[in-house]
């Protein structure tokens, strides 16, 4: 082995230079072997720790953003939008049975259509009366008993054809509401026919009364 007073004699025979440039490279891989073992270990632990705190940071404002939500969803209402529109469907009913109280209202009751059919019928001397008939009543809409009722009326006469037109015409120009329900004409013996006329109104009782 080399002993060390043989390398102090090589070394001092060097130049300046050259021993310059043996410590400075000494130098230098002590260095390098210290940031291997000691520096870069620090800073590889140091990163580690950082990117971990970066990554909780997100976790707890990803947890605060959560926390927000739920509570804004805790303070709302959860009927509200029920509750509107059960507002807005009882308003309509609310207008819809205005509408039609004002409009049942204006018609004629039962009693009072079938005198006004008899009635014009007689001053049509050229028709004759076979039957009139008051049939059975039906709710408006199915229920309980409670609401409007259909009332019609059933009117069977005979006529030539302009004499039942102008009836016809008469009874649509009543000054009174009702509505027509079927018109049924058969030519009997010419020229007379057979005609079926119903009309009906409505009422709020089931029973065939007047008002």
């Amino acid at each position: 082995m080399i002993k060390w007073d043989e390398l102090s004699q090589r070394f001092a025979a060097l130049s300046v230079r050259e021993q310059w440039l043996i410590a400075i490279t000494g130098w230098f891989g002590i260095l390098f072997i210290g940031y291997m073992l000691i520096i870069e270990p620090q800073m590889v632990t140091l990163q580690t720790v950082k990117t971990a705190l970066v990554d909780t940071k997100n976790d707890v404002i990803t947890a605060q953003n959560q926390l927000i939500v739920a509570n804004r969803k805790l303070q709302q209402d959860p009927d509200k939008a029920i509750n509107q529109k059960l507002a807005q469907y009882q308003q309509e009913d609310k207008a819809l049975q205005q509408a039609l109280e004002a409009k049942i209202g204006s018609l004629i009751t039962p009693v009072q259509m079938a005198g006004l059919l008899e009635q014009v019928l007689r001053h049509s001397s050229a028709l004759k009366l076979e039957s009139m008939t008051s049939l059975p009543s039906s709710q408006l809409v199915s229920g309980d008993q409670q609401g409007y009722f259909v009332h019609p009326i059933r009117l069977t006469f005979k006529g030539r054809y302009f004499d039942v037109v102008n009836y016809l015409n008469k009874l649509e120009a009543l000054p009174v509401k009702y509505y027509w329900r079927s018109l049924s004409y058969q030519v009997d013996k010419y020229p007379w026919a057979k005609v079926e006329l119903e009309v009906y109104t409505l009422g709020e009782s089931k029973d065939f009364i007047g008002g």
